[in-house]
């Protein structure tokens, strides 16, 4: 099946995807704020995490296609060997990140963007519940 945008419509609409200041990273930012959570977004730690909590509680958002999530993933019907190839990358490099920062003594949260849209609330207990363990 042939994509539904021109080569140039295409290329703009991925363009306009951010790894920074996402609609989810917004969410959970206004969450963190009303529980009174203090965080630090986007720290200087090895991996980009999104937050850091507590100084020791990093929090990641995935994107259920960047990040092939189990239920929403969705094969691209073009360029399947690109695409393939370079979600299956950053598959690799999530558990190399999660190993090397559990290593280091942090707590790794990883949210599913599906996790956070569906029900913050959980997600804001289930960082709270790291405060307490």
């Amino acid at each position: 099946m042939a994509d539904v945008f021109s080569k140039e419509k295409r290329s703009w609409v991925m363009s306009r995807i951010r790894g920074k200041g996402t609609k989810m990273e917004r969410l959970l930012e206004s969450k963190l704020i009303k529980n009174k959570i203090y965080f630090k977004k986007y720290p200087k730690i090895y991996g980009k995490p999104d937050f850091v909590v507590n100084k020791n509680i990093i929090i990641f958002i995935d994107g259920c296609f960047w990040h092939k999530c189990p239920k929403h993933y969705k094969e691209p019907l073009t360029k399947k060997n690109f695409w393939a190839q370079k979600i299956e990358n950053n598959v690799k490099r999530d558990r190399k990140v999660t190993k090397l920062l559990k290593k280091e003594g942090y707590h790794i949260i990883r949210f599913w963007e599906h996790e956070l849209e569906k029900n913050p609330e959980k997600c804001i207990n289930k960082i709270v519940n790291k405060f307490t363990s």
